[in-house]
C-alpha cells in the first residue's frame, strides 16, 4: 500500500511470517482477530474497520486492484482454513449494479485464498447500492435478502462477508438459512460498536 519493499527492518520481522502488506502498513489496520457471536451464533472477525482498512478495501473493490486480493487474509490463511475445515462459505452479495461495474466478485477473489468451497446463494430483492443508503435504509437490508432458487445449502456453512456495517445484511441471510444449518459467521472488519 505505500509502495516500498518489504524487508526485515528488526528482529521481530526477521522471525515473523511473511506477509503480503510492509509492518508499517499492516499495523495501521486495527486487529480484533477473536471469536465472538453475532446476532447468536459463533462469529470471528478479523479487523476493526478503520480508515486504513477501508482506504484498502476501496482500492481493491472499487478501483479494481485485484493485486490487494490476498492482503485481507494473508496472514491468518492458514488458521481461517483450519477454523472453517469442512464448512462451505457462502458469500454475501453485492448490489448487481456494482458486480457488473466491476467485474468480478470481490468477495470471491479475497476468500479464494483460504481454498475452502464457496457459494453465493443469496440475492437481493431489491437491488441498492449500500453505500449510496442511509443508516435506515441500510437497517431494511434484513428482509432484503432471498435464497435463489437453485440454492441447496449444506449443512455446516460460514456466512462471509467483507465488512459488517450495520450488521442488517447478516441477520438477513442467517434468517434465510434453514433452522438445521451449522452456521458461523465471518468478517474480515467490524465497524466499531456492531459486535453483538
Amino acid at each position: 500500500m505505500c509502495d516500498r519493499t518489504i524487508t526485515e527492518e528488526s528482529l521481530a520481522d526477521f522471525f515473523r511470517e511473511t506477509d503480503v502488506l510492509c509492518t508499517e502498513c499492516r499495523s495501521k489496520w486495527k486487529r480484533i482477530g477473536r471469536r465472538t457471536r453475532f446476532a447468536g451464533v459463533p462469529a470471528f472477525l478479523l479487523y476493526e474497520y478503520n480508515e486504513a482498512f477501508s482506504d484498502c478495501l476501496i482500492q481493491f473493490k472499487e478501483c479494481k486492484d485485484e493485486a490487494l486480493k490476498p492482503v485481507f487474509l494473508y496472514p491468518d490463511r492458514r488458521r481461517l482454513r483450519w477454523m472453517f475445515r469442512g464448512r462451505t462459505l457462502l458469500l454475501l452479495p453485492s448490489s448487481r449494479e456494482k458486480r457488473e461495474e466491476r467485474g468480478f466478485s470481490h468477495l470471491r477473489e479475497m476468500f479464494e485464498i483460504l481454498r475452502l468451497p464457496m457459494m453465493e446463494p443469496f440475492e437481493k430483492r431489491e437491488d441498492r447500492n449500500q453505500k449510496q443508503s442511509s443508516r435506515k435504509d441500510r437497517l431494511k437490508m434484513e428482509r432484503n435478502l432471498v435464497l435463489r432458487s437453485d440454492a441447496s445449502i449444506p449443512k455446516k456453512v460460514v456466512l462471509a462477508d467483507d465488512v459488517i456495517t450495520t450488521g442488517a445484511t447478516m441477520r438477513g441471510a442467517l434468517a434465510c438459512l434453514p433452522r438445521d444449518c451449522d452456521v458461523m459467521v465471518f468478517a474480515c472488519a467490524l465497524t466499531p460498536g456492531k459486535e453483538k
